[in-house]
């Protein structure tokens, strides 16, 4: 399903910033800003603190606790083997393969749950807003929650060179 966005079009990355506090005054929805090139201020700016640390903390601690019980299970219970007397679980020589299991199982979970929270796979289709884009100007895609007038007004009074709508 498609959606109604207001885009507007800037030259400078200053006239941006004041747009971009504007709308953020306003509380309208910014769905994206695109740019030639990354810049410390708008990403300080429309980002905020992502929870994905968090999320690898808890799959370290379930990758720990499912190498642990896997090692313990295949060596104690399942199929227990007396090498010249030893206990069946030995736990120092383990503790490389759970650390090492511990950081694959982080990785391989954080890097899907990334993919997923960000809406990134393969077979995505690309969202092209417009042509210019990779050109050296700046956009800002609003998402249209109330009086589109209203936001292009606001858009156009904060130094926009260019504003339209435009549905994908």
């Amino acid at each position: 399903m498609a959606y109604k966005h207001i885009i507007a079009k800037f030259k400078e990355e200053a006239v941006l910033l004041k747009a971009l506090t504007k709308m953020q005054q306003e509380k309208v929805t910014l769905v994206d800003i695109y740019g030639p090139f990354a810049t410390h201020d708008i990403l300080r700016k429309f980002t905020r603190e992502s929870k994905l640390p968090y999320a690898s903390i808890i799959y370290g601690l379930l990758s720990l606790t499912g190498i642990f019980g896997l090692m313990y299970y295949t060596s104690v219970i399942d199929y227990p083997i007396n090498y010249g007397g030893k206990p069946y679980f030995s736990f120092p020589p383990m503790v490389v393969i759970m650390f090492l299991v511990t950081i694959l199982g982080t990785t391989i979970l954080s890097v899907l749950t990334f993919h997923g929270r960000s809406m990134v796979f393969p077979g995505k289709p690309t969202k092209i807003i417009d042509t210019d884009v990779t050109d050296d100007t700046f956009y800002m895609v609003v998402d249209q929650n109330y009086n589109p007038e209203e936001i292009k007004g606001w858009l156009q009074e904060s130094g926009a060179d260019e504003v339209f709508e435009k549905e994908f």
